[in-house]
């Protein structure tokens, strides 16, 4: 009887060898990394590939730890992984690396079953399988650098984009600056910042025009300086242009935002009074030839004389034409000048 319970356990014993070899070759045949350890957390099995990983001796690594078989830069992250899963009591995940051959980093992707006793739940081994995502990793990475670099270049863009915008609204504001002086100078005597010819008649247009619709009248003065060409001969053309500059001012201190001036000649200037009677116009005329003639002027201590005469006309029902109403002042002005100026001569249009 107890021969044949021995010969019954030897038949058993052998067949526990057979299924435990069967399964260890299953092991090392899988070309992913894999090991076992015990309740110590020490190696009891490791196939091929993880040994040739890390070159450890297959022949004496059993009973050992991590950080006596593991290179120094590897082994803590592994153990800790490795105490992380025991504590979670369940399959856990972890990213580990290693370097091949060729001492080039791999990532492993390395999943940690550890096992219980059935008996009182103590901790009595940890088996692992490891995956080599370097592949995945390197491209993960690459899709976040490119991903990066497209932000960067995205801001980068955004921000040429609103530096070019902005540069765009400046050149417009410049050209639009521009533009005003321009026109400004293109309707303005530079000299004397007054109205040139062609603002002048264009301004004064729309005064005749408004007298015609809202049937109103409207005044037109002509003067020039007396004896100008003498300043000039004898003073030079800057006293000369002083004498301008000087009327100029007083013409512009006297009107209203309605009315129009202008110089259109080389001494001549030229008004323009909005709804104005023939008989106030020429009080407004006569009060500026007295101001005119008031004008200090000096060269070398001696006083310059000023003095300027006056054509006044003024619009009514039966004017054909604002150029008809300027004739009629550049008459009277024509008078003042030969009846011994500095005076003030009305003619009706």
């Amino acid at each position: 009887m107890q021969k044949l319970d021995y010969e019954k356990l030897l038949e058993e014993n052998k067949a526990l060898k057979h299924r435990i070899n069967q399964f260890k070759n299953l092991l090392d045949s899988i070309p992913d990394p894999v090991f076992m350890k015990d309740e110590n957390l020490r190696w009891i099995y490791g196939n091929p590939v993880i040994l040739n990983l890390y070159s450890i001796d297959k022949d004496n690594y059993i009973g050992k730890t991590e950080d006596q078989l593991l290179p120094e830069e590897f082994a803590e992250s592994c153990m800790e992984s490795d105490r992380q899963a025991v504590a979670k009591r369940s399959i856990s995940k972890s990213e580990e690396q290693a370097r091949d051959s060729d001492d080039e980093l791999h990532y492993y992707e390395v999943f940690k079953v550890p096992s219980y006793s059935n008996d009182d739940g103590a901790f009595i081994g940890l088996i692992g399988i490891g995956r080599d995502i370097t592949e995945r990793k390197e491209a993960q990475e690459a899709l976040e650098l490119e991903n990066h670099m497209r932000k960067e270049h995205e801001e980068s863009l955004a921000h040429l984009t609103e530096t070019l915008e902005q540069q765009v609204q400046e050149r417009t504001i410049e050209l639009e600056n521009e533009k005003q002086k321009a026109e400004h100078l293109a309707y303005t005597d530079t000299l004397t910042g007054l109205n040139n010819r062609r603002a002048f008649y264009e301004k004064s247009l729309v005064i005749d025009q408004k007298a015609r619709r809202d049937l109103c009248s409207y005044a037109v003065i002509m003067l020039d300086v007396d004896n100008f060409k003498m300043i000039n001969d004898t003073h030079g053309h800057a006293v000369g242009d002083k004498v301008l500059q000087n009327l100029a001012r007083i013409i512009t201190k006297n009107l209203g935002n309605a009315d129009v001036h202008g110089r259109i000649g080389g001494d001549e200037f030229t008004i323009t009074l909005h709804d104005i009677s023939l008989n106030t116009a020429m009080t407004f005329a006569q009060n500026m030839c007295s101001e005119i003639s008031n004008i200090s002027l000096y060269k070398d201590d001696s006083h310059i004389p000023i003095t300027a005469s006056f054509g006044v006309s003024a619009y009514h029902s039966n004017s054909s034409s604002f150029e008809d109403i300027l004739a009629k002042a550049d008459e009277g002005l024509y008078l003042a000048k030969t009846s011994g100026r500095n005076k003030v001569i009305s003619q009706i249009s």
